[in-house]
């Protein structure tokens, strides 16, 4: 006879008279009662209670009547908590200091606490000197006391404490049978035979599964796999190619939190139906997923990496409907806000932003202002006002997809409102977070304790076993998952609990009986038992062995107790991998893509096949990256290396050098000139690199952000002691120094700094570089005369200049300074915060990538002539102005006197680019710092052979001569 048999005896005895089954759980009860149906037919009159509901129940109206109210464990722990609290406070070097209250330590203490009351031990009958430590013990018989004290102080009680709360019943006839859990605390167990007096009996367990006679009469199947995917993949191949019907499975986790995540990924992909007796965890919904993607966010100062990417995921969503998800990435991006809660509020001002992006903006800051404004603020936090902010948001910014979103948002505010504030006192941010991290851990969604009909249900090896269906499959059936941990709780140590009571279980007493528990447990399945384990762990990256008990299964099966654990590897033949390389393409079930590819790359013997040519024909992209491969060998230049083969239309004689149907960007085609490739992808194929900022501790501003802030400074100063360069400077260092700071406190509100002292730093650093500016200008003879000059026309639009040999493009852009240095004579000055080695004496052009100076020049000399500002003018020379520390004040000039070649170089360009010839740089060092390398890899390496060649000689001609010109 086996528990079900025994049961159903003591039900039957007396089939009219109401019964009650005590057991842990109501899924183990019910699983029962269904075992019992199935196995004799109907039985009536029975109820299940479960141990700890059946306490609460018999003790409610007595609670009731005298205004006690009842404390969860979840609640308890906070009270144990503010006790601690409340010692560290008094006592400042007690056992436990205030530093120390971190959630594991409170939950040590909170179990102590809870063992000791449920052994019916009170704060008067428990000493110090039963502790190995005394400092310890009078902590722990202080907190006991203490807790006591608030529950009578406060009406309430726990678990423990219902036993002052049991009043006297009228007798009845009900019989009450109990199926004993292995962790029921010895007050729990007086209670209920206080309650039940003689009505009660004990239902014995049956004897462990390894030689349980009735277990040895299952089929057994045993396999293993080189990982934990590996294993889940190769018994759905198995459950899907049996005949049976998937509600005849129960797959018992050996390590529920590893393997619940990866079945449920795979039964989502094969739309199999699951249940799991301990549910999921919260992130597995879109609210879930949420709440510990914006915690997160908070934890790691706020970072916009974090927000996008909860948009793109669909799990942050902002009311206004106007815009799609990826325009609030893309703005949220383009702000350059980076990190922290200044930065969202200064740079999504209105006037920060592109006139197109402002109202979008001030949209988006309406949203930040709200979540920031009710976030908790400074160093001290309070857990409990993190969790309604959490609550709120939940609310008003998460998307609901699911029932699973409903119950997580319901709750949270279930959660909140258990919480008395009272519990909660303000602590550091991170520890605040920690605490609600917790809190998260305990919210599980998809909980479904019963097996459900079509679906396969997932239990644990702490539950599983008594579905009673047709097939079971143990998974992860390792050492590591089935070993029973025997170790001490630092709080209440062995020798300690033999002091204290002799109702404190021991740790391997325990760990004892839960073996017992599990072992009777399993040996209730019956039919097909599938055993499986992986014999390598990818994440620890060390291979595993099978459990003893799976050897003892296979001793049983085989009805040989000599059996040793090489038998057992030679049982379990080859790993399975996650492919399925084992099977036979008549005997698989193909799961997905990964299955069809390994039967369609392998023959009939099994033996892989050379599949290339089969991947490619499928493949049309990996088709044509391997003849780009090919092209970029050879030696004729191809579209693969940046050759666009494009035909220009042919161009009457008189147009000939006619650009201005163009619009010239000098930048731009300095860019095409240093590399050709990169000018492709962000002129032509558009491709921008996200530009965000991300949080360095070291950094305040960019180099860009230094050199517009420098600018700035440059232009505001110049401006104010020239009289917008009507007259000669009146240098003023006060007035100098007063712009620097204005305009340093006006960069600090737009760009937070990381903290003080870098800020302080960089500040030093900058006016340092203004001195070097204040020393060099002050030995300028020259009249600054005109500042971010806007080269365009009257209208906004692009001039149209005229080159040297007839050449016309229009161009548009802006010049930072020009000086007049003689009568009619100018100089245009170009501002840089680097270094000037780069602009070397023999490198006027450098190749067509210094342009700047001289195009600029004839620009700014058509322009004052064609304005009226000076019919006479012309433009001497042009200079680079490195104006700061690095740069020493140095100026790079160009005098303004190789017009001709300019005009030439711009005309071989324009004629190159129109070709469609866009080939990767011939200075492979600027690839380290290139935005795209990603896509281009190490192409320019690669071409060094091809400029060479005498095959591409005509068509690259004319950009090889550019590149040449120094």
């Amino acid at each position: 006879m086996d528990v079900i048999d025994r049961l159903y005896q003591k039900i039957n005895e007396d089939p009219l008279t109401p019964k009650v089954l005590l057991v842990p759980t109501f899924a183990q009860g019910h699983q029962l009662v269904e075992r019992i149906c199935k196995r004799y037919g109907a039985i009536f009159n029975i109820e299940v209670q479960t141990l700890r509901n059946f306490l609460k129940s018999h003790t409610k109206l007595e609670l009731y009547r005298r205004k006690i109210s009842f404390l969860d464990e979840q609640q308890a722990m906070w009270v144990v908590r503010k006790l601690m609290k409340q010692i560290a406070e008094e006592q400042p070097n007690s056992y436990i200091k205030a530093s120390m209250l971190k959630p594991g330590i409170v939950h040590q203490v909170h179990h102590a606490i809870k063992e000791i009351r449920s052994a019916g031990i009170h704060s008067d009958s428990l000493n110090s000197g039963q502790f190995t430590n005394v400092i310890k013990g009078e902590y722990i018989h202080r907190i006991l006391t203490l807790y006591e004290a608030y529950l009578e102080g406060h009406s309430q009680t726990d678990l423990a404490g219902l036993s002052a709360y049991i009043s006297p019943r009228e007798q009845d006839d009900t019989i009450y049978l109990a199926h004993m859990p292995t962790k029921c605390a010895y007050g729990e167990q007086q209670m209920i035979e206080q309650i039940t007096g003689n009505r009660l009996y004990y239902v014995s367990n049956d004897e462990p599964f390894y030689i349980n006679n009735n277990f040895a009469t299952n089929q057994f199947t045993m396999f293993h796999a080189s990982g934990s995917l590996a294993e889940a993949r190769e018994g759905l191949r198995r459950v899907l190619s049996e005949p049976k019907t998937l509600d005849r499975t129960e797959i018992i986790l050996s390590d529920y939190e590893q393997y619940a995540p990866i079945m449920l990924a795979q039964s989502e992909a094969l739309e199999i139906h699951c249940t799991f007796s301990n549910g999921l965890p919260m992130e597995f919904c879109a609210v879930g997923k949420a709440l510990q993607g914006i915690l997160n966010w908070i934890t790691e100062g706020y970072p916009v990496s974090k927000l996008t990417e909860l948009i793109r995921h669909g799990c942050l969503s902002f009311p206004d409907e106007r815009w799609t998800r990826g325009e609030w990435i893309q703005l949220l991006e383009n702000s350059g806000i980076g990190w922290s809660k200044e930065r969202y509020m200064s740079a999504l001002r209105p006037e920060q932003l592109d006139e197109a992006d402002r109202e979008q903006a001030a949209v988006l800051h309406t949203y930040m202002k709200d979540l920031f404004t009710r976030l908790p603020e400074g160093e001290l936090w309070n857990p409990l006002d993190l969790l309604s902010w959490l609550a709120k948001f939940a609310q008003n910014y998460v998307p609901i997809f699911s029932e699973d979103d409903v119950y997580v948002q319901a709750t949270l505010k279930d959660m909140k409102s258990r919480f008395n504030a009272n519990w909660f006192e303000p602590m550091s941010k991170e520890l605040a977070i920690r605490y609600v991290y917790e809190l998260f851990n305990d919210i599980r969604i998809r909980i479904s304790a019963t097996p459900r009909p079509g679906a396969i249900h997932i239990s644990s090896l702490q539950n599983g076993g008594w579905s009673g269906r047709e097939r079971t499959w143990i998974v992860g059936m390792d050492e590591r998952a089935w070993s029973l941990s025997s170790m001490q709780d630092p709080m209440l140590l062995d020798i300690e609990r033999t002091n204290v009571s002799e109702h404190l279980q021991l740790a391997h007493t325990s760990a004892k009986k839960a073996r017992s528990e599990r072992e009777s447990r399993l040996a209730q399945i019956r039919g097909e038992v599938w055993l499986s384990c992986a014999s390598y762990d990818p994440g620890e990256q060390k291979t595993q062995g099978p459990a003893f008990e799976m050897l003892q299964v296979l001793r049983l099966a085989k009805g040989d107790p000599t059996l040793d654990f090489a038998a057992l590897e030679h049982t379990l033949g080859e790993p399975y991998a996650v492919m399925d390389m084992m099977h036979g393409s008549e005997a698989s079930v193909t799961l997905d893509g990964i299955d069809a590819w390994t039967q369609a790359l392998r023959d009939s013997s099994g033996k892989r096949k050379d599949g290339q040519q089969t991947v490619l024909q499928y493949y049309a992209t990996l088709a044509e990256g391997e003849q780009a491969k090919q092209f970029r060998s050879n030696e004729d230049l191809s579209v693969y290396d940046g050759w666009l083969h494009i035909n220009p239309p042919s161009i009457p004689d008189e147009q000939v050098g006619d650009y201005s149907e163009y619009q010239v960007s000098v930048s731009q085609l300095e860019k095409y000139a240093r590399c050709g490739m990169q000018y492709y992808f962000e002129y032509v194929l558009k491709l921008r690199p996200k530009n965000v900022a991300e949080y360095d501790p070291t950094r305040w501003l960019q180099a860009s952000d230094k050199g517009t802030l420098m600018h700035d400074i440059f232009h505001k100063y110049l401006e104010l002691v020239t009289d917008q360069g009507t007259q000669a400077p009146v240098h003023q260092r006060e007035q100098l120094s007063e712009i620097t700071e204005q305009v340093i406190a006006d960069f600090a509100s737009m760009i937070p700094y990381p903290n003080l002292h870098v800020f302080a730093k960089e500040c030093a650093e900058i006016r340092r570089d203004i001195e070097v500016f204040n020393h060099s200008e002050k030995g300028n003879t020259d009249q600054p005369c005109f500042f971010e000059l806007d080269l365009s026309t009257a209208d906004g639009e692009p001039m149209m200049i005229l080159l040297p040999n007839g050449i016309r493009i229009k161009l548009k852009g802006f010049v930072d300074r020009v000086d007049r240095i003689g009568p009619h004579q100018y100089r245009i000055i170009d501002y840089k915060t680097g270094n000037p080695s780069k602009y070397k004496d023999g490198e006027y052009f450098s190749g067509g990538t210094q342009l700047q100076h001289a195009l600029y020049s004839i620009a700014v000399e058509q322009w004052l002539r064609e304005s009226g500002i000076d019919a006479e003018a012309r433009v001497m020379e042009a200079a680079y102005y490195f104006p700061t520390e690095r740069g020493r004040g140095e100026r790079v000039r160009r005098i303004q006197n190789r017009r001709d070649e300019m005009s030439f170089i711009i005309a071989q360009l324009l004629e190159s680019r129109s070709k469609g010839i866009y080939i990767p740089t011939k200075d492979t060092r600027s690839c380290k710092w290139c935005d795209y390398q990603a896509v281009c890899g190490s192409h320019a390496e690669k071409m060094p052979f091809k400029r060479e060649s005498s095959n591409n000689a005509d068509l690259l001609s004319r950009l090889l001569e550019v590149e040449n010109i120094g």
